[in-house]
């Protein structure tokens, strides 16, 4: 009856005692990683937790990295507009300087400051081609630049009628337009058509380049060569002067990619070449400013101090036209701003609620420890006396 009873106390010692072991194992290994389950299997409700919120977490920060890039677009084309807009102020210098002045009156320094609208139209080309990490800031597409010079249009004609002294829209009896693909010699031209008599005589001037006196053809056409023509169905007046110019055209799309920044719920991107140089859309003011520099340059390069001094509103709303899309890049850019700020404090909350629901309570994890060490202490002292038993108690 003896080693019956002793064979159980033992067996049920042994198995006491493993499980004891696997216990320690259990809270020295939480007490080493500072996890309060290292495996699923520890505590599968708190594994689906833990899924779950680094799931959320995921999402917030690949949200959070979108509008820091967006932000950071937003930034560097308010910067970029800037240079636009300190070089729309040199403009408006420049014709304030030279137009109708005693200065302006000599044809020699008006044709060489004809350099300075064709550097600034250049650098608003590039400005309006300025990437980052591949992608223009202002529309386009990858490996695509929103202002091509082989992609030409031309801009709207306006007429100076004879003896008015100020420019208008010439309206749809008079038309420009450029063969898709050509790209004249000279870019950007600026053109001066005036009308000479009832002939259907018409002077032309293509940046100070008068060519010989020409007359419509059967379609109402003149042919200014390289792809360039214009349309004059309406009833011009002797003396009245047409102009247009021809220059690169948007190619980029309709509205730059939008932020997006909850489920479903986006912010509008940066503004477009379009809005920006072009003038379309709801914030500008509908001044083409790559054609108002060409317009000037064709100006100064015909030494005519009265056109270069209608330049004038034209510069000036440019500017407005930059400064008014600044602040909207400015409005843009706050509330991308803002929207981060609140990612970055939900993604902190998060990192805190996945962290609090695997790591382990150092303070209860020692006591632990030290309970289990004492339980298996006991339990080897109690071992150790059943395996003491004496020959003779083990023979009874």
């Amino acid at each position: 009856m003896m080693r019956v009873t002793n064979n159980l106390l033992f067996k049920s010692g042994s198995m006491a005692m493993q499980n004891q072991q696997q216990e320690i194992l259990k809270v020295q290994e939480q007490s080493l990683s500072g996890n309060r389950t290292n495996r699923p299997s520890d505590d599968p409700s708190g594994a689906y937790r833990h899924m779950i919120f680094s799931s959320d977490l995921s999402g917030v920060q690949s949200l959070k990295k979108t509008t820091q890039s967006s932000a950071e677009r937003l930034t560097l084309a308010d910067s970029h507009m800037s240079q636009l807009h300190d070089a729309l102020l040199d403009a408006q210098d420049l014709v304030l300087q030279l137009g109708q002045s005693t200065v302006g009156g000599n044809p020699s320094t008006l044709k060489a400051a004809a350099q300075q609208p064709l550097a600034w139209y250049q650098d608003m080309i590039t400005t309006a081609n300025s990437e980052l990490d591949e992608v223009p800031l202002f529309g386009g597409g990858k490996g695509r630049a929103p202002f091509d010079p082989a992609n030409l249009t031309t801009t709207s004609v306006r007429v100076k009628h004879a003896g008015s002294g100020s420019l208008a829209e010439a309206g749809s009896g008079f038309v420009a337009s450029v063969t898709d693909g050509q790209v004249p010699a000279n870019m950007p031209l600026s053109v001066k058509i005036t009308y000479l008599d009832a002939t259907n005589q018409y002077q032309v001037d293509i940046n100070g380049v008068q060519q010989a006196p020409a007359a419509l053809n059967d379609k109402g056409e003149l042919d200014l060569g390289q792809g360039v023509k214009f349309t004059a169905t309406g009833t011009p007046q002797v003396g009245d002067a047409y102009f247009f110019e021809v220059i690169p055209q948007y190619q980029g799309g309709s509205e730059d990619r939008p932020i997006r920044v909850r489920q479903g719920e986006v912010l509008p991107g940066n503004v477009t070449g379009s809005e920006l140089l072009e003038g379309t859309g709801e914030h500008a003011r509908g001044v083409n400013l790559l054609g108002a520099m060409a317009a000037l340059r064709g100006a100064l390069l015909r030494a005519d101090t009265t056109e270069v001094a209608l330049q004038l509103n034209r510069v000036q709303e440019g500017r407005a036209q930059v400064s008014d899309l600044q602040g909207v890049t400015g409005i843009r850019n706050m509330q991308v701003q803002a929207v981060t700020a609140t990612l970055e404090s939900d993604e902190a909350s998060l990192t805190q609620v996945r962290a609090d629901n695997v790591e382990a309570d150092m303070f209860k994890v020692l006591s632990d420890l030290e309970q289990a060490s004492q339980a298996m202490q006991i339990m080897t002292s109690t071992q150790r006396q059943v395996m003491n038993t004496s020959l003779i108690d083990f023979i009874r």
